[in-house]
């Protein structure tokens, strides 16, 4: 289905009843990344989880907005209010937790809770040690990106990006689903990395204002483009941090019924162990959580 916002039409999965949650999406994807998560939770939870702006196979009308966190952040504050789905437990991984928490920080009233996976923002962190680590480990990670880039082959990017996020050979492992879903998405990866603005990103201290539970994850296995932020984020008195045994970057999309889990621990009480029983009961050591 769709979601019609002013002249735009958001592809989404809308589905099921109850408190409502709000997905959004990394780089490379588009909301069927959510397809799994949203058939086990739909059995309680209204799911919603749209594609962003300019990212799946279909075409986007032109427009003058900038490819960067804040209008996408915008883009999801508007599809909440046209659809007074309001307020909404936002959950988001990579590029789609530095727009969730975008959206948190500027949105607050539209917002009940918040979840994100694996953030990437180095303003996040306030040490100097940090921030330097944090950009040279950047360059590193997405210098065979920005080279594949610089070539202007869309596949080559997209592939040199896969194994950037996930490591050597990842994008070869991939199920054919997800294949797919990247391939559909590789157009976006130039604009993202080469959008001035792209990161708009959130600071320590606009995350210390928010009044709303907010949940920050890592994998163990994850680089420090995600565990520097994340950990950062994870010391402030007002966010909880979880670290997550045996994860990687890529966590969330090819082992949605591990990251289930660790998604219903931290939305609302009540009933949730009943929904995620049979999910939970198929997780192993690999992806333990380890709150701190």
């Amino acid at each position: 289905m769709t979601k019609h916002v002013s002249a735009d039409y958001f592809p989404c999965i809308d589905r099921g009843n109850g408190a409502p949650i709000l997905f959004a999406h990394g780089a490379a994807c588009d909301h069927r990344i959510w397809a799994p998560h949203v058939q086990m939770l739909s059995q309680r939870y209204r799911c919603i989880a749209p594609t962003l702006r300019w990212f799946g196979p279909s075409e986007w009308p032109v427009t003058t907005l900038e490819f960067c966190e804040k209008t996408h952040a915008d883009d999801l504050a508007s599809i909440i209010e046209s659809h007074d789905c309001g307020p909404v437990f936002v959950v988001g991984w990579s590029y789609g937790a530095n727009v969730a928490l975008r959206l948190s920080v500027d949105r607050p009233d539209l917002i009940s809770g918040v979840a994100v996976y694996e953030p990437s923002s180095t303003s996040l962190t306030s040490n100097p040690l940090d921030i330097a680590m944090h950009q040279l480990s950047m360059l590193e990670t997405f210098l065979p990106v920005t080279d594949a880039a610089a070539k202007g082959n869309g596949i080559e990017v997209l592939k040199a990006f896969i194994s950037a996020v996930g490591g050597p050979d990842t994008f070869d492992k991939l199920t054919p689903d997800l294949c797919q879903i990247c391939m559909d998405n590789a157009h976006t990866l130039i604009p993202l990395l080469s959008a001035k603005h792209r990161f708009a990103s959130v600071t320590a201290s606009e995350l210390e204002t928010l009044p709303m539970p907010v949940h920050v994850a890592w994998g163990e296995q994850s680089g420090e483009v995600w565990t520097i932020p994340s950990k950062a984020a994870a010391s402030l008195t007002n966010v909880r941090g979880h670290a997550i045994v045996g994860a990687d970057h890529i966590w969330p999309a090819k082992d949605p019924m591990a990251f289930l889990p660790w998604l219903a621990s931290v939305l609302h009480h009540g009933s949730r162990k009943q929904i995620f029983s049979a999910a939970a009961a198929n997780v192993g050591n690999a992806s333990c959580d380890r709150s701190i």
